[in-house]
């Protein structure tokens, strides 16, 4: 699927998709209760700090969700901590919390962990044989990342001297890139580190097709084992404890999200509790039930909005 394919990308393909990349995916060994809330209000007694996906969850596209603001500050009240975890990777580190200030919400930057960070992190313990390419628009400020770094333009400028490639964002990818990926990452032996792992977000007009997506397509069709930083990978939910610094239990986080791939199964491989939000993100045309029972993926509570 390229990005001409968008039309494709429904929530019915999202679940379909990611049941097919399963094998790349964490194991959770036990299922959630999936007992239905009202809101996040009561199952507050039930945790100590709550970890929000972004997407489907505070804001759609660039909308937020009416009364998330209300829910962040009742759970402050409340004596809990709250932080959000991200998988979106374009924007600079620097620009999140003016971001979630735009939606109307109050995150400090140690609140804020992103994909982009951890794999940021990453980076810098790695050697290559060259600069890494980046693919991300120009507002992205690659040179955040802290190693050398090209930004992708063109397919024409090829893939010489790149020690690596990273996703960090969908804007920039076309057909052309794929194919010189698909030519040149086996036989190079290149490695693909990807910064937002995610398949699909939800937008005010659809689904947008995400990193993730083409990173699978490529392993799906060359062999190649990308790398993997954000939900529902380990190393995101690592970067939380971290965070968090070990002041409290993992059975006593929660991770609140919309996707049952991404959130609920990270957050329960991570031995969080979960909670799933139903009402604006990937799963709300879908039968959710339905959706657990194939998946078998469960939360420990479902609720509609937060």
């Amino acid at each position: 699927m390229t990005s001409d394919d968008e039309k494709y990308a429904d929530a019915g393909w999202a679940f379909e998709r990611y049941e097919q990349v399963r094998p790349r995916l964490p194991a959770a060994e036990a299922a959630g209760r999936a007992e239905a809330r009202a809101d996040l209000g009561e199952v507050a007694e039930h945790f100590d700090a709550f970890v929000f996906d972004s997407f489907g969850v505070l804001n759609v596209g660039e909308a937020p969700i009416e009364g998330a603001a209300a829910r962040i500050a009742d759970l402050r009240a409340r004596g809990k901590q709250v932080l959000v975890l991200t998988n979106g990777a374009t924007p600079p580190l620097a620009a999140l919390p003016q971001k979630y200030a735009d939606f109307g919400l109050d995150f400090t930057s140690r609140e804020i962990v992103s994909s982009r960070e951890v794999l940021a992190s990453h980076l810098k313990t790695r050697t290559s044989n060259g600069p890494w390419l980046v693919v991300a628009p120009e507002v992205s400020e690659v040179d955040e990342l802290g190693v050398p770094v090209v930004r992708y333009q063109s397919a024409s400028s090829g893939l010489d001297g790149a020690g690596g490639v990273v996703f960090l964002s969908r804007s920039t990818i076309d057909g052309e890139l794929m194919d010189l990926l698909r030519e040149r990452l086996p036989k190079d032996r290149l490695p693909l580190l990807v910064g937002n792992p995610d398949l699909v977000a939800p937008r005010v007009d659809g689904f947008s097709l995400e990193p993730g997506s083409y990173a699978h397509q490529l392993a799906d069709e060359t062999g190649v084992r990308p790398e993997f930083f954000g939900k529902p990978f380990t190393n995101a939910f690592e970067a939380v404890c971290q965070r968090l610094e070990g002041q409290v239990p993992r059975h006593r986080i929660a991770m609140v999200g919309d996707t049952l791939h991404t959130d609920i199964l990270g957050g329960a491989a991570a031995g969080f509790g979960t909670v799933l939000v139903t009402r604006h993100g990937v799963l709300k045309d879908l039968d959710v039930a339905q959706c657990i029972e194939q998946s078998q993926i469960s939360p420990d509570f479902i609720v509609p909005h937060i």
